[in-house]
């Protein structure tokens, strides 16, 4: 006789890959793949080339995900919780340099490459 454990949930593969944030933006979303990779986790954008294609496909099919592995994902999941965090309570800052304004993620302003400092508001 077969045994089919139907009531246990099937073993996910560690190296599948999996969807752990949607980006609002291709800019966003290789921001997180820098903040990811800087603690050691491979990740993957998917959909970024459909940026180029907003106006012809509905905004909200736009977004890009980052995808990790299986067995990272609660490491990206931590570390997604804390940008998400950093995201909604630091402000904006406008680079001493240029003056440009730069969302309260970034450590490096867009615009010049000028590092954020204490006196950035």
């Amino acid at each position: 006789m077969q045994n089919n454990n139907l009531n246990q949930p099937a073993k996910q593969d560690p190296f599948a890959w999996v969807k752990v944030f949607q980006a609002e933006n291709g800019l966003e979303a290789n921001i997180i793949k820098g903040l990811l990779k800087s603690k050691g986790i491979e990740s993957q954008l998917q959909g970024e080339l459909l940026q180029g294609a907003l106006g012809e496909i509905p905004f909200e099919q736009t977004g890009v995900d980052i995808l990790v592995y299986a067995l990272k994902e609660r490491q990206a999941q931590e570390i997604l919780l804390n940008y998400r965090q950093l995201k909604q309570s630091a402000p904006d800052w406008v680079c001493p340099k240029c003056h440009e304004l730069n969302g309260a993620t970034f450590e490096i302003c867009w615009s010049c490459g000028t590092v954020k400092n204490d006196e950035s508001e």
